[in-house]
């Protein structure tokens, strides 16, 4: 690694670390019990789709498996743990990988490319914790927590654009990276 490259990985190491903690506290600690399974509905992914729009693909994924996991096991769901830090790193890929392939990545978090991405994210969280959960528990028992998983789905999409247009009108990205 270059001189020129170690400021901006340890930039996207800390902010991998800020985004963690947003994810903890949007996750174990802002959220309504289910009752079901040890569950319950969260919007802690919105806050991993932002993250996965500003930062780069390994530090998006390591800050949505970490902050995911840690909320388990600060909520008091640590056997869930291994399975959120494996769905939670999935859940960034989209958006990640929509800025992979680009030759001139957008400024704004929310654009025609990132706007179906909380879509598939929710899809990769809905399928995600039916599989984790059948092997937990028992696949019928897993489908009773489906309506509730499509909820945290959604109403993470909706915290994501609204969070997402008022950061796009603040020029976050570009004040966040405005030094590299």
């Amino acid at each position: 690694m270059s001189k020129k490259q170690t400021p901006r990985a340890l930039y996207n190491l800390i902010l991998s670390a800020l985004f963690a903690a947003l994810i903890v506290v949007m996750t174990a600690f802002v959220k309504v019990n289910t009752g079901i399974n040890d569950g319950y509905v969260h919007f802690g992914d919105s806050m991993i789709y932002i993250a996965s729009c500003i930062l780069p693909l390994p530090y998006a994924a390591g800050a949505a498996a970490v902050g995911g996991a840690l909320a388990d096991v600060l909520a008091g769901s640590a056997a869930w743990a291994p399975f959120t830090a494996i769905i939670k790193a999935c859940n960034a890929l989209p958006f990640a990988l929509v800025y992979v392939r680009r030759k001139h990545v957008p400024h704004r978090l929310l654009n025609k490319a990132t706007a179906f991405m909380p879509l598939v994210s929710g899809v990769v969280t809905v399928l995600g914790y039916f599989l984790a959960e059948g092997l937990l528990y028992s696949f019928p028992t897993a489908l009773t927590s489906v309506p509730f998983s499509v909820v945290q789905a959604v109403g993470s999409a909706v915290i994501y654009y609204a969070a997402a247009a008022a950061l796009d009108k603040a020029d976050i990205k570009k004040r966040i990276y405005r030094n590299f």
